[in-house]
């Protein structure tokens, strides 16, 4: 059982083409993590249920949660999405601009493509080990954050976090809204565990403090 479940803790956030394991890429939808990521995009962009050849930028732009794009103090350039997933998504419209693509036909082609190995472009801000030392010593920010870069966390302290973007809005990146789903949870909440813990704790908090019952964490 030990074995079993190392075995698939380890093959969970797997990819088939092994390329994409860590990279965010539309070319990486063998995961139902990712196909949640590009539907919510799809919905997003999309609402009429189905993508515009002229929606393509802004499709990838928010997949890519708005990836900065321009030249860098270190000396490269950062694009905002890879231009061959670019060209991708168009060829799908067959050489018509003014057809419309579904999401279902859309999913089933990306992951034709990952199984048939189509290459993510690495989110690769530096491109010279020296650049990136010596920004290290000076301690320059990134440009580019994890989650434009990465499908998952690839750190523990990442975790934390990482989420916040999904369904945030400008001006207003915690989720402070009310709705009925909300106060569901809220009533849940104290009816575990007494007293409501939404405003006590951070979402990776919560799911810590589901995860061990309590313990630990002062409850």
């Amino acid at each position: 059982m030990g074995t079993a479940a190392g075995f698939f803790g380890i093959t969970y956030q797997g990819a088939v083409n092994g390329l994409a394991s860590n990279t965010l890429s539309v070319f990486n939808m063998d995961h139902p993590d990712d196909r949640a990521w590009l539907k919510f995009t799809f919905d997003f962009v999309a609402p009429s249920g189905a993508l515009k050849h002229e929606q393509i930028v802004d499709f990838l732009q928010f997949f890519y949660r708005q990836r900065a794009e321009g030249p860098t103090q270190s000396g490269s350039y950062l694009y905002s999405y890879p231009e061959n997933e670019a060209a991708f998504l168009s060829s799908l419209f067959e050489g018509d601009p003014t057809a419309e693509l579904p999401f279902d036909p859309l999913l089933t082609a990306l992951m034709d493509a990952q199984a048939n190995f189509a290459e993510p472009a690495a989110p690769l801000e530096y491109n010279s080990n020296g650049v990136l030392r010596n920004d290290m010593v000076k301690h320059t920010r990134k440009i580019l954050d994890p989650q434009q870069q990465f499908r998952k966390p690839l750190l523990t302290s990442q975790e934390v976090g990482w989420d916040l973007t999904k369904d945030s809005q400008p001006g207003r990146p915690f989720h402070l809204r009310t709705s009925a789903t909300t106060q569901f949870a809220d009533a849940s909440e104290k009816q575990a565990w007494g007293r409501s813990i939404g405003g006590e704790f951070s979402e990776f908090a919560t799911r810590k403090l589901l995860e061990f019952g309590g313990f630990g964490m002062g409850v």
